[in-house]
């Protein structure tokens, strides 16, 4: 039986086989050490998107739009009539012109990667139906891929402006600047001087003192008198064996600076004729000191004649040495006494008697005409400069200047406060170093060198001008501040740090003489106005949010509307006369540090959403003036971002008053702070408004006992 089915087996049989015998075939493993298959290969990997510069945005008039694409032998492809872009697509060769709105749209094709995915970008361009003056952009970018960067040119016109938007007014006019610079230290001068190569030297200190090419013409440059921490050894001008005096200074002797530090200073005089000098020591010498040594201690007061005559003899060497200096601080950062490199405490007491009773009058018998900054310290302590300038000879004393300020601690807003307090003494910040603990160097610089100029600074200036790749040499003290400029002290080639290119964005078109011109914040961005002597104008504009911010510039009756990359600064300078008026419509977001005068306030950095800065530390009765605010027919709400820390006390009982023309003007709106839990924790809070239509000068009113709160800005609807 089993045999009459045999043939139907065998074929069953026969076929299994010839399928089994395919499968090996294809590579399937059967055993007995058979070969098997490669899988098949990947995919190749997909090109990088195209990017676009400038980013998309809002602009006037016509940009130019460049592509490019991190991917090695690329071909981008776009197009700009709203169809997705093809390897027929035209392929990019060169900048794109933009006249009208359009949006492009690009793919990037290389050999051995698959294309890339659809880039795409908006450009919205804002009609100029008159075109006025031309407007020159540089600008850098938070990742420094753009460092002080030339842009394509844009043009004011008469386009309405955004609701963001800077205002500037050439007619109301605020401090005299007179520079922007860094330190001479010795450091600096012997990385310059000795180890850098002749020719490396020479194209270095031009990009530093003049404007030409990439020049930044810094102007106002700092000298320690003797050693400073960043120094190679610790120094004075009259050094003895310990236990010895030299009251009459008889072995004083600058031959120290005479090796480098006077010859980079005479060379930088020669770069730059408009180049001023403060000079600042950080010890006299130790054996004038209770410390007996340059290290610590303080002025012995038998020592206060000789000290006022180490500063003439200081002078008068420097004089003959052919470099004049024009002011003179008595001591560096005098609430600070270090351990383990030069420095010395001098309380505001003292520096007043050392100054009026013996300093003056050596330079009065010596017709010497340096003038005098007073304090040379941070923000934090505005009551040292208030003590000394409550002496009225040194506040009647034309000799003496202002008062010089740090940035290590506090706010900038406080030398307006100052300002008030004693407007014929200026405010000058002379000192500031970048270093390892500045996580973003350039956000750092941009939110602070313009707030530092919104608050009546006459100059900006950073710590040393040059150190090494290891950051110094130093002698103690800092070992992680940063130079405007790298020196490698190997090879003697220079670097150019991020600071270069932040301070560059203002020394290099802020002229020595420029006035500060007024000019509003806006959401998301803050800025700074200059008029030069020349009567050109120049404006730096920061991204101070984490987004990309559209804007526009009024000047006047004109406009130019502008697109910012998050953390990116742009430097605008044109020329021109200012024409037509101007209003702010009060229902813009308008920020609390756009006002064009204050009293009692101050400014401070924001955590808030868009950064910026906000205005607080209000006493009862302190206020901030806006002008040219219009109402139109009428508004009937008012919004505001306000914090307040209870503190102790445990309420905040701070009511923002606004009132028209005047503190005692009609009150419009009162508003009640609440408690937010801290001085950066912000709320919107909203009041109703009466009877405000037109154009008026704004009174935002401080009251309250304590507690007041803080305000970042505010809005009529």
């Amino acid at each position: 039986m089993g045999h009459a089915n045999l043939p139907g087996i065998m074929v069953a049989y026969a076929r299994r086989f010839a399928v089994f015998a395919g499968i090996c075939l294809l590579g399937v493993g059967c055993g007995g050490g058979g070969s098997s298959l490669s899988p098949p290969p990947p995919p190749p990997p997909q090109a990088a998107t195209p990017s676009f510069w400038p980013v998309a945005g809002t602009y006037s008039p016509t940009p130019s739009v460049t592509l490019s694409d991190a991917t090695s032998g690329v071909a981008i492809h776009y197009t700009t009539d709203g169809s997705p872009p093809t390897v027929s697509s035209p392929s990019y060769l060169g900048p794109i012109p933009v006249a009208t709105t359009t949006t492009i749209q690009a793919i990037a094709v290389a050999s051995g990667y698959s294309n890339s995915a659809v880039a795409s970008a908006t450009y919205t361009i804002v009609p100029q139906p008159v075109t006025g003056p031309p407007v020159s952009v540089v600008l850098t970018t938070d990742d420094q891929s753009h460092l002080m960067a030339a842009q394509s040119a844009t043009s004011f016109g008469t386009q309405p402006a955004l609701s963001s938007t800077v205002f500037v007014d050439e007619t109301r006019l605020y401090q005299q600047i007179e520079g922007f610079g860094a330190a001479f230290t010795d450091s600096a001068c012997y990385l310059l001087n000795e180890i850098a190569t002749a020719s490396t030297r020479s194209s270095t200190m031009s990009d530093l003192f003049t404007r030409d090419g990439i020049g930044i013409g810094l102007s106002f440059m700092r000298n320690p008198i003797g050693a400073s921490d960043l120094a190679r050894t610790q120094y004075s001008f009259d050094d003895l064996p310990s236990g010895a005096t030299d009251p009459n200074l008889t072995s004083f002797s600058i031959a120290h600076d005479q090796t480098d530090i006077i010859p980079l200073i005479l060379q930088a005089k020669g770069l730059n004729s408009d180049l001023k000098l403060v000079a600042t020591p950080w010890s006299p010498p130790g054996w004038m000191k209770s410390s007996g040594s340059m290290v610590g201690g303080t002025l012995l007061p038998t020592m206060y004649t000789p000290y006022a005559s180490y500063f003439v003899k200081y002078l008068q060497a420097y004089t003959a040495a052919g470099v004049t200096v024009d002011y003179l601080t008595l001591q560096n950062e005098p609430l600070y006494i270090p351990t383990d490199y030069p420095g010395m405490g001098m309380d505001a007491p003292t520096q007043t008697t050392v100054l009026r009773d013996y300093v003056l009058p050596a330079f009065a018998t010596n017709n010497i005409q340096t003038r005098f900054l007073v304090y040379d310290h941070n923000w934090d302590q505005p009551a040292y400069p208030e003590t000394v300038f409550a002496d009225p000879t040194l506040l009647a004393s034309p000799q003496v200047a202002g008062t010089a300020w740090h940035g290590y601690g506090g706010t900038p807003g406080v030398m307006s406060t100052l300002q008030n307090l004693f407007p014929d003494k200026a405010n000058y910040e002379t000192e500031h170093s970048g270093g390892t603990w500045v996580s973003d160097q350039v956000r750092s610089d941009f939110e602070e060198i313009t707030h530092v100029l919104r608050n009546d600074a006459k100059s900006y200036v950073k710590w040393s001008l040059a150190l090494d790749e290891n950051r110094g040499p130093h002698t103690g003290g800092c070992g992680t501040c940063s130079g405007i400029v790298t020196v490698n002290s190997s090879s003697g080639a220079i670097t150019y740090g991020s600071e270069f290119y932040t301070l560059g964005h203002y020394s290099k078109f802020i002229l020595p003489g420029a006035l500060r011109i007024f000019s509003t914040n806006a959401n998301g961005v803050v800025s700074a106005a200059f008029l030069n002597p020349d009567n050109s104008k120049a404006l730096i504009v920061y991204n101070d949010s984490t987004s990309v911010q559209s804007f526009s510039v009024q000047w006047g009756a004109q406009a130019l509307t502008y697109t910012l990359p998050s953390y990116a600064a742009a430097t605008f300078s044109w020329s021109g006369t200012q024409t037509g008026s101007y209003s702010i419509p009060a229902t813009n977001q308008i920020q609390a540090s756009s006002y064009a005068s204050l009293s009692g306030l101050q400014t401070e950095q924001s955590s808030d959403t868009n950064g910026g800065y906000d205005l607080g530390y209000a006493a009862n009765g302190s206020y901030a003036v806006y002008d040219n605010l219009d109402f139109g027919s009428g508004v009937s709400t008012l919004n505001a971002r306000v914090a307040c820390d209870p503190g102790s006390s445990g309420t905040c009982s701070g009511t923002l008053e606004f009132h028209l023309d005047g503190t005692t003007g009609p009150l419009i709106a009162s508003l009640p702070v609440p408690s937010t839990g801290g001085w950066q924790m912000w709320t919107t809070v909203s009041a109703n408004v009466s009877s405000a239509s037109g154009a008026h000068v704004l009174y935002v009113v401080y009251t309250g006992t304590s507690s007041i709160g803080n305000l970042n800005w505010f809005q009529f609807q």
